[in-house]
């Protein structure tokens, strides 16, 4: 199914980033909603720490507790459909990420490239990232410096280790100019949709209540995530090293991704799935 219009697929090439017209219905959203609620409720040791990959539960090291319908956000056929249009037929979901903004802790997200940490080779990947709140310049909304990807370099970096921001990998100020930033304000259900290699970041909640978004990571299986070479040591229970893989659709074109690693153990001592037709997870073949 076309998803996005022609002038949206091109604005995203254009610009690395798009807020489309496609939103969740309100079925699947208010379901979104209740796993965050859960999610959040469950791990209060997270505080406003990432969660990493919580649609396989058990996968990571960070030893949340999550449920196994996390799923059906990131399989949801529409949204693989849009996915699909940008980066192709062979999609691998690589990971997904809740980041949850509580009221009160004036922590931000530094402006930051992904691909300084992700381990994709060729480095390809898209990310959704859903309002699973409200999410408004007060309360910390995601930030992007549109054109920033047109130069497919990751830029320089440092790490900052203070509890002023909740990822440590921060770009030099050098490297962009704030002024072209532009602030993604998105009703819940609403998305973004954003290029590996784009300026993004977000400041501080300062609200009265949480704020909540949460990113799915696409990558095209012509590309090979290598779980055994990474850019940088993992610093807060990232678990770049056990993220699991699905093919959500076509094949493996690389033929050397892992399909296992990050996938607890079946009963009976088998592995976990590491693919998905639809919402409903199968056994790869023998």
């Amino acid at each position: 199914m076309t998803v996005l219009s022609d002038d949206e697929v091109g604005a995203f090439r254009a610009d690395g980033v798009l807020v489309p017209e496609f939103r969740l219905p309100p079925d699947l959203l208010a379901r979104l909603q209740s796993l965050a609620a859960r999610l959040v409720a469950d791990n209060p040791h997270m505080g406003d720490e990432p969660v990493a990959s919580p649609h396989v539960p058990g996968s990571g090291v960070q030893n949340v507790r999550s449920d196994p319908g996390w799923i059906e956000i990131p399989t949801f056929p529409p949204l693989l459909d849009m996915v699909e249009q940008l980066i192709g037929p062979d999609i691998i979901l690589w990971g997904t990420t809740l980041f949850h903004k509580p009221a009160g802790l004036d922590r931000g997200v530094p402006w930051h490239r992904d691909g300084r940490y992700w381990p994709i080779k060729p480095l390809a990947t898209t990310s959704v990232w859903i309002a699973v709140t409200d999410c408004t310049v007060a309360n910390g909304c995601l930030r992007t410096i549109p054109g920033s990807h047109a130069g497919r370099r990751i830029g320089r970096h440092f790490r900052d280790h203070s509890d002023r921001v909740t990822i440590p990998e921060t770009l030099h100020a050098g490297e962009f100019d704030v002024d072209d930033a532009r602030d993604l304000e998105l009703e819940a259900g609403r998305m973004a949709v954003f290029d590996v290699y784009m300026i993004h970041g977000s400041n501080p909640n300062r609200t009265a209540a949480p704020r909540i978004g949460y990113a799915l990571r696409f990558m095209p299986a012509s590309s090979h995530y290598d779980h055994h070479d990474l850019p940088i040591a993992d610093s807060r229970g990232s678990a770049h090293h056990t993220r699991p893989l699905i093919q959500v659709r076509g094949r493996d074109v690389s033929g050397r991704n892992d399909f296992t690693i990050g996938h607890p153990r079946a009963p009976g001592g088998g592995s976990g799935s590491g693919s998905t037709t639809g919402t409903r997870a199968r056994p790869l073949p023998a």
